[in-house]
């Protein structure tokens, strides 16, 4: 084919339509190419080499096929070559790749070298040149682009073909994809902008994937975008590896196969790929799937048949009718729900003819917990767990099934005119069950989802690999647990140009069915980088409070599933239980399991749930040897705490008391406990002034009851606890009648700290003295209560709740008087 003959349009007119035939589903890149190459044509070369394409794309969608076919197809090439750009990672590599060593053994040159001398016409391909060093790179471009023919080396007759797999957010953009076929320059443009912000680790350097000089001189020549492949695209791809493993079949085993309705039968075939249907793993397996048919019944029969047939049964073609009724979404809704075609072969031999009838197809779900290629990471993973499955948090699961509704229907945002929401953050106290909500949020999404936690999250290339996959498989989901950890908090990125996680936020796509959406789960939404939570980005916020009744109460309910008396009452337990998270309610079932199994006891009952409760909250018991006059300071420790819980009942009637306990253990030796979910949000000045009434009437019960001998240091705690609640009363809440509204703790920390110094102490003075003196009267007005719950103590170690209402409702007086 001359240059200089106008008819060489023509010629590549008939190319054009020969690769359109070949290569699947990639037509706008098939006329990229061939309108570049006509170009090129007519171009005089005045550089090396004679052109270079960069060819953008999802991995395993002909990007290297089309390279090959060009190197077939023109005549001005003679041969093809490729390197995989992964073998050459370190930058010693450069002379494995360029280099030309003296040795014993005579001059070694490097693999391309060596290639080029002996094929300077050749078409050049360079797969996922992002993979190899920057060393590699540089010295690669300057070779290319040499015009000194250093060492006979020449690439002026070379067409040099890139491929990548970076900028991912764009080519699967179909928003980008639209503006790329009306105005191809400036789309791309932004596409190597964004390639040229990706950024790849190294040890622990971070580099630019791409050096710049060569994505200069990618920029600067000719850009070619390839999209995912189709359904349609796999089926050819089924059906000509199908045809070609075939003949190579009956050529080797002289077997005759004939394929009834072959295009229906690969089909299906390949729909028993979903949910993660992927070229080279049709191109692979799928013949395998029927010629293992031949080789199973050979092995199992001791004979060869002359001739096989395969086909299906009616039942099979109509499920296939069916299901290709919405063809253009099958694919991804398959995915999207986690679902494969399965189906049973049936065998028939009439002679030497064997018949395998392909019958029983059907949609199945495949198990949630088994992961998508279980050996790659990110991993693609399906939710086991629905908000069924998640006792309590109505208010938050309403919430979250909100935003799922607009995931779902995005016409809801278009009324309004703004973008599908990117991202959400829960965020509450350990143990709430924010992960959990999240993975339940992916399944009442019907969305995969790609789990990123603890190192991972400070792996940049690992968090563009995430968001790379997601995209593969969108709509999806990035979850990204904990991001509030030391390290995201502190900056992990700073030694970089620009956060990678902010970077993938702002280049997700905003179709309504391309999106993926980003959940993110923090202790405390003030720790996590405002980068991250910028508008735009990761911008609605859920907070997950403590675990409510219900949900304690459903932890509680699988305990009871263990073998137990009977006799628990459930109600009970879960007050014990206030403020406990999930974590430590989990712990509950097996610190009571394995305590009765240590005892040799057949069952769990209400006593052993509550000590392990206790246990976890407030510590083991004590052994009795700790104590030089245990039965003294039992006596002590009752009285104690039965000042504190019955004046406690008496001025803060609305707190619960759990239960009251004498039992000494690690952190403490006698308690009152509240249901946690009884604490009031905004506290008055009459409420904090109760409060230290309550700390106070513990010893002021002692003393009545042991006289001086009941001054010890088991007030320490709530002497200290008074005190600073009296000092932030006068201090920082404005509750004093003579300082009145001042902060004093501002004028502190900016002025003078000798400020009010000596007011502020003789008010604190003054408000305990208060405190004292209220108590002292009503620990006298109520001493039968206190004498009754702590006879009750001595003689149980615990009193419950509702005990405690009985006696402050009945007459005070126990039962069985204490000796």
């Amino acid at each position: 084919m001359k240059e200089s003959d106008a008819s060489v349009i023509l010629e590549f007119e008939k190319i054009r339509a020969e690769l359109k035939q070949i290569v699947y589903d990639q037509d706008d890149a098939i006329d990229e190419v061939v309108d570049d190459l006509i170009h090129m044509t007519y171009r005089p070369v005045e550089t090396p080499p004679k052109a270079v394409f960069t060819f953008l794309g999802p991995p395993d969608v002909g990007k290297i096929y089309l390279a090959q076919s060009l190197a077939v197809l023109l005549d001005q090439f003679e041969t093809f070559k490729e390197f995989d750009m992964g073998q050459y990672a370190a930058a010693e590599d450069v002379d494995k790749l360029l280099g030309q060593k003296i040795s014993p053994e005579g001059i070694q040159e490097g693999e391309l070298t060596k290639f080029i001398k002996k094929h300077p016409a050749a078409v050049i391909l360079f797969d996922k040149i992002e993979n190899a060093d920057n060393q590699v790179q540089l010295a690669l471009l300057d070779r290319i682009t040499r015009t000194d023919l250093e060492g006979g080396v020449d690439f002026s007759e070379a067409l040099i073909i890139f491929t990548s797999s970076l900028g991912g957010a764009f080519y699967q953009n179909r928003e980008f994809l639209d503006t790329f076929k009306k105005n191809k320059l400036r789309a791309q443009a932004v596409m190597m902008d964004a390639v040229s912000k990706e950024k790849k680790l190294i040890y622990d350097i971070i580099d630019s994937a791409i050096e710049p000089k060569l994505l200069a001189l990618m920029s600067r020549n000719y850009i070619v975008i390839f999209n995912k492949l189709g359904m349609d695209s796999m089926v050819r791809i089924g059906r000509e590896s199908l045809k070609r493993f075939s003949k190579h079949f009956m050529n080797k085993i002289k077997i005759e196969l004939e394929y009834q309705d072959p295009e229906q039968l690969v089909k299906i075939l390949t729909l028993s790929f979903s949910p993660y249907i992927n070229a080279e793993r049709i191109r692979q397996k799928l013949p395998d799937e029927l010629l293992y048919k031949v080789t199973q019944f050979v092995r199992a029969n001791q004979t060869i048949p002359n001739k096989v047939i395969y086909q299906l049964s009616e039942q099979a073609k109509s499920f296939l009718d069916g299901l290709y009724k919405e063809s253009r979404t099958l694919t991804r809704k398959l995915f999207r729900k986690n679902q494969t075609v399965e189906f049973v072969w049936k065998e028939h031999q009439y002679g030497e003819t064997v018949v395998f009838t392909l019958d029983e197809a059907e949609l199945k779900k495949l198990p949630t917990t088994k992961l998508l290629f279980r050996e790659e990471r990110p991993r693609v993973e399906f939710s086991a767990v629905g908000f069924n499955d998640i006792a309590g948090n109505k208010t938050i699961k309403k919430t979250l099934k909100q935003i799922i509704n607009i995931l779902k229907d995005p016409n809801l945002v278009k009324r309004f005119d703004i973008d599908m929401p990117k991202g959400m953050l829960l965020y509450g106290p350990t143990g709430v069950g924010k992960t959990m909500l999240a993975k339940a949020f992916a399944k009442e999404a019907e969305l995969p989802y790609i789990y990123v936690s603890g190192s991972d999250l400070f792996d940049s290339d690992y968090i563009r690999r995430a968001y790379h996959k997601a995209k593969e498989f969108a709509p999806s989901i990035v979850f990204l647990d904990e991001v509030d950890i030391k390290g995201i908090i502190e900056g992990v990125y700073a030694n970089m140009p620009s956060d990678p996680l902010a970077m993938e936020l702002d280049a997700l796509s905003s179709h309504p069915f391309e999106f993926v959406f980003t959940i993110a789960t923090a202790k405390n939404r003030e720790e996590v980088d405002p980068a991250i939570i910028a508008p735009g980005r990761i911008d609605t916020f859920v907070e997950v409070p403590e675990l409510d009744r219900e949900a304690r109460r459903f932890f509680i309910e699988k305990i009871l599933e263990k073998p137990n008396d009977g006799k628990i009452d459930v109600d009970k337990v879960v007050r014990y239980i206030s403020g406990m998270s999930g974590y430590e309610l989990k712990r509950i079932g097996k610190e009571a399991s394995l305590y009765a199994i240590r005892q040799n006891l057949e069952f769990i009952t209400e006593e052993i749930l509550i000590e392990q409760i206790n246990n976890i909250k407030y510590g083991y018991k004590l052994e009795k040897k700790h104590f030089r006059n245990l039965e003294e300071e039992l006596k002590k420790t009752a009285f104690h705490e039965a000042g504190h819980a019955v004046i406690s009942y008496i001025l803060l009637p609305d707190i619960k008391i759990e239960q009251v306990t004498i039992a000494p253990r690690l952190e403490t030796q006698g308690f009152v406990s509240y249901t946690a979910e009884d604490f009031p949000g905004n506290v008055s000045k009459e409420e904090i002034f109760n409060n230290i009434c309550v700390m106070l009437a513990g010893r002021i019960a002692n003393i009545k009851k042991f006289g001086p001998k009941g001054i010890d240091t088991g007030a320490a705690n709530d002497l200290e606890q008074a005190t600073y609640q009296a000092y932030l009363a006068i201090t920082s809440l404005g509750m004093d009648d003579e300082l009145g509204y001042v902060h004093l703790d501002t004028l502190y920390r900016n002025i003078n700290k000798q400020l009010f110094q000596e007011k502020v102490e003789n008010r604190i003075i003054k408000w305990i003295a208060d405190a004292k003196e209220k108590a002292e009267k009503l620990v006298n007005q109520y001493w039968s209560k206190i004498e009754s719950v702590s006879q009750l103590l001595l003689q149980k170690e615990i009193v419950d709740g509702s005990e405690l209402e009985e006696i402050m409702k009945g007459d005070g007086r126990s039962k069985e008087p204490v000796k």
